[in-house]
Order: structure tokens, then C-alpha cells, then sequence
């Protein structure tokens, strides 16, 4: 890196500067220019600014760490104290520290190495229980056990969608190069920036949950991007082209890409890696379309989010019927005695010396439903007889 001590000997700004940073962003930059002549890749673009700079291992020091905050010294500006959403207490060597700029605000990722290990994945054959989830739109995640997480929609409810069409008009209003732009550039960062982050709060609440349920999830194996590819052009044999449902298909493309099924995808394996519990990916074909109780297959079946199978007349939530189909194509079987996932309904209030017979679902096999005798410990008014009387849940 010649260029650099050049830089250095001759100007003052780039002798303040660290030399490994002027070093990352000069192989940055060669890695553009070599994606463009040997990959075809675009011209790089002139950048005024950089938001985003890195030191190597072993540069940055942490000091003073706390609960909430600790201090990292950064070669070149100094100790800079930020906000800790970790515990630091357990790093054994930092790495590569990446200071970066989003939505105005200033953030520091750094790479580091933990003490202890993850655990081993669990066998298959071990076992007890699975849960199967199926993505969508009008319910992001809809479980086996009949449980849904429902679809926030961040940035295409109708609130925020007008919100962010009216800054982006306001950008492109505004002359280029001016400092009006440049502040309406940063209002519509900031509330990106805030979005973004609220998805990914809920996307990790969503991926908590489910890592819970079982000791399997199973998941259908998505092409996303492929699902979010624009619709191809029909032409018309005369110079134009025909109708090809372009516009409802972005709508669509807008709303699986602020769900975040791939974010959410990611955190599971993350979770469940930590829990040392396997996720199984199964084919995704007629998942939807299947019916659980006959395996027949009917386009007519399914309207919106009703299933009716046209051959048994099997009823359920198109979204759940399909979460189980999921679990169910994992191949896995339970002992019939072993209650392997939640029952319908929890809420019941219990006796503390009566016995209740309760009568559970295996959705994972779809096994016919068994009873279950169960210790009751706690009892309210005249609940005692109507619980005895009917305890189905």
C-alpha cells in the first residue's frame, strides 16, 4: 500500500487518519474496479463521503465495561463510549471492528471471539416433539399448533407507505446539490432506519418464539428472490405488449420483501444453533394445496384463508393446514403415550384435588387424539363441575 504513505507524507487530513483504514478502503475500492473489468459489474460511483470505515484485528481496545455502555478506543479518534446490547464481559479476542452510519446514527459491529462452544445439534432420533411453520403475508408465521404471529407490515401500511411516497416525492422536488435536498435525504434515511430496526425487533421476537415450541422446526425450503422477481413481459406480436399483471405484482413483491421471510429464516437457524436443536427444510410443492387427512390435491380446495378439501370435506386454516404439512413431510414419529406439542387451548382453571381428562393433538403426525389424565391444582368457584362435565380442550 504505497498509495497510502504517500498520502500520508503529503497531506495532513491523511496523516490523522489510521493507516489500516486508508488501507481497507483502498482494497474497497480495487475490489470495485476488478468486479468491472473482469465480472462486468458496474462503474463504480464517486462517493463524497464514506459511512462506513474498518480497522483490522487487534487495533481497537475496549475499556470500561458496563452493564449498559462500555468504552472502545478507536485509533485515530479516540475513546468514544457507546450503548452495549450485548454482554462484552465474555469476549476472549476482538477482531475486525466495522464503524458504520444508519439513519444518522453512528454504530459499531465488531467481530469477536467468545469463550465456551455451541452445543451439539440433537439427533432426529431424540427427539420429542416438532413444529412446522409456514410464511405468508396476511399471518407472517403460522405454526402447527394453531398459534399465528401476525404481519406488522412496516413500511407498506397504509399510513407509513404515504409517508414515505410523500418524502421521496419531496426529494426528487428538490435541486440537486442543494442543502434542502440533502435534508430531506436524511429525514427519509432516518425513517428507513427506524423501520428497519422495528422489523428486525419483531422479526427476533418471532424467531424466539418459535426456537421454543419444539425441539424440531421445519421450514419449506423458499427461493425468496425468485419469488420477488418482476412479471416478464408478453409481447403481443405487433410492437407493444399485452396485459401481464405487472403493477399487481409489485404490490405484491413490496409486501414479501417487508415481511423479511428471509431475516426471520436466518434468526431461527441462529436460535436454534444456540439451542442445539436441528431445522429441517422440506420441498414447499402443494404445501398449500394438500390436504392432511386424504393427501388430495385441488386447486378448488383453498379460497383465500379457508380450506375445504373437496374430497373429505377436511376443514381448517389454509395457513396452519399447511404448517402441518410441513411438520408431517420431516418423516417423524412419536410414541402415541408422549404429548409432544401444546394443546389447542391453555386457559383452563384447574382443581386442586380432582383429575381432568384432557384431550390432545399430535399435529405433527396427525394422529388421531388420545386422553391424557393429568394432576389439577388449583380451583375457582363453580368451574369444579363444569370441568368435570366437559374438559375438552
Amino acid at each position: 500500500m504505497k498509495v497510502t504513505t504517500q498520502l500520508r507524507k503529503s497531506l495532513d487530513n491523511f496523516a490523522k487518519v489510521n493507516a489500516d483504514v486508508l488501507q481497507s478502503n483502498i482494497a474497497k475500492l480495487d475490489k470495485a474496479f476488478s468486479n468491472f473489468f473482469e465480472n462486468g459489474k458496474g462503474y463504480p460511483q464517486f462517493i463524497k463521503r464514506l459511512d462506513s470505515f474498518e480497522y483490522k484485528p487487534g487495533c481497537v481496545k475496549l475499556h470500561d465495561i458496563r452493564k449498559n455502555y462500555a468504552t472502545a478506543y478507536l485509533p485515530g479518534i479516540g475513546a468514544i463510549k457507546f450503548h452495549n446490547s450485548r454482554d462484552l464481559s465474555t469476549i476472549q479476542d476482538l477482531r475486525t471492528c466495522t464503524i458504520k452510519r444508519e439513519g444518522g446514527n453512528w454504530c459499531i459491529s465488531m467481530l469477536v471471539n467468545l469463550t465456551g462452544s455451541l452445543p451439539d445439534i440433537k439427533p432426529l432420533e431424540q427427539c420429542k416433539s416438532i413444529v412446522g411453520i409456514d410464511v405468508g403475508i396476511n399471518k407472517l408465521v403460522a405454526l402447527s399448533d394453531g398459534s399465528f404471529m401476525e404481519n406488522k407490515r412496516p413500511a407498506t401500511n397504509i399510513r407509513t407507505a404515504r409517508r414515505l411516497s410523500m418524502r421521496q416525492r419531496a426529494i426528487s422536488r428538490k435541486q440537486k446539490g442543494s442543502l434542502n435536498r440533502i435534508k430531506a435525504i436524511k429525514r427519509l434515511a432516518k425513517q428507513n432506519h427506524k423501520l428497519a430496526q422495528y422489523r428486525n425487533g419483531y422479526s427476533w421476537q418471532a424467531a424466539s418464539i418459535i426456537v421454543k415450541t419444539a425441539d424440531v422446526i421445519a421450514r419449506e425450503d423458499l427461493r425468496i428472490k425468485n419469488m420477488i422477481k418482476r412479471a416478464k413481459p408478453k409481447h403481443d406480436g405487433k410492437g407493444g405488449y399485452k396485459r401481464n399483471g405487472a403493477s399487481r405484482k409489485t404490490g405484491l413483491n413490496r409486501v414479501i420483501a417487508d415481511a423479511g421471510w428471509s431475516n426471520i429464516f436466518n434468526k431461527i437457524a441462529w436460535l436454534a444453533l444456540k439451542a442445539g436443536k436441528p431445522v429441517v427444510e422440506v420441498p414447499a410443492k402443494y404445501s398449500s394445496l394438500e390436504c392432511p387427512k386424504c393427501r388430495h390435491i385441488d386447486q378448488k380446495s383453498r379460497e383465500g384463508e379457508k380450506y375445504l378439501c373437496v374430497a373429505c370435506q377436511y376443514t381448517a386454516h389454509a395457513d396452519t393446514k399447511a404448517s402441518r404439512i410441513t411438520a408431517r413431510r420431516v418423516g417423524l414419529v412419536f410414541p402415541n403415550n408422549d404429548l409432544t406439542l401444546p394443546t389447542d387451548c391453555g386457559k383452563v382453571t384447574l382443581s386442586r384435588y380432582q383429575s381432568l381428562v384432557i384431550e390432545a393433538k399430535n399435529y405433527a403426525l396427525g394422529a388421531a387424539n388420545r386422553n391424557i389424565h393429568c394432576p389439577t391444582v388449583g380451583y375457582l368457584g363453580d368451574m369444579a363441575e363444569t370441568l368435570k362435565e366437559s374438559s375438552s380442550l
